[in-house]
């Protein structure tokens, strides 16, 4: 019997929340009877993971019905898969150094602009301006 992508997708993020994976940092999809995890393997509670979590956490997935590859492609991780286990080491490369800035907990956000307000305005102001903004690109 085939199980939809979207059983799968539904599974998949179950096991990730059970193994404490930050879903903002990953991002996972089922294709045809493959599944795919880019991104980063972040704990949301901030913990490191381990080659054995992961191993472990690959081996649930393979589990899923349907599914007969993981094909991960994970900036912090290095993973391969030979025919009888799984070859996993921390990469050296961290989020800082392929230009993706990692908040306090540990996830990635969009890069942050400073912004300098020279000179106090009345919200009323601000307002009307938008306006006219808005009116004037509307001609």
């Amino acid at each position: 019997m085939d199980v939809s992508r979207y059983e799968v997708n539904r599974q998949l993020r179950m096991l990730l929340n059970k193994y404490g994976i930050d879903l903002a940092t990953v991002d996972y999809s089922c294709i045809g009877s493959t599944v795919y995890l880019s991104g980063e393997l972040l704990k949301t509670d901030g913990d490191e993971i381990t080659p054995a979590v992961i191993e472990s956490l690959f081996k649930e997935i393979a589990r899923i019905s349907g599914v007969r590859y993981v094909e991960p492609d994970l900036q912090n991780w290095n993973i391969s898969a030979d025919e009888y286990s799984w070859q996993i080491t921390k990469s050296k490369k961290k989020s800082r150094e392929i230009s993706i800035p990692v908040t306090k907990y540990g996830g990635t956000a969009e890069e942050a602009k400073d912004v300098y307000i020279e000179t106090s305005e009345q919200i009323e102001d601000v307002l009307k301006d938008i306006q006219e903004n808005l009116e004037q690109k509307d001609r």
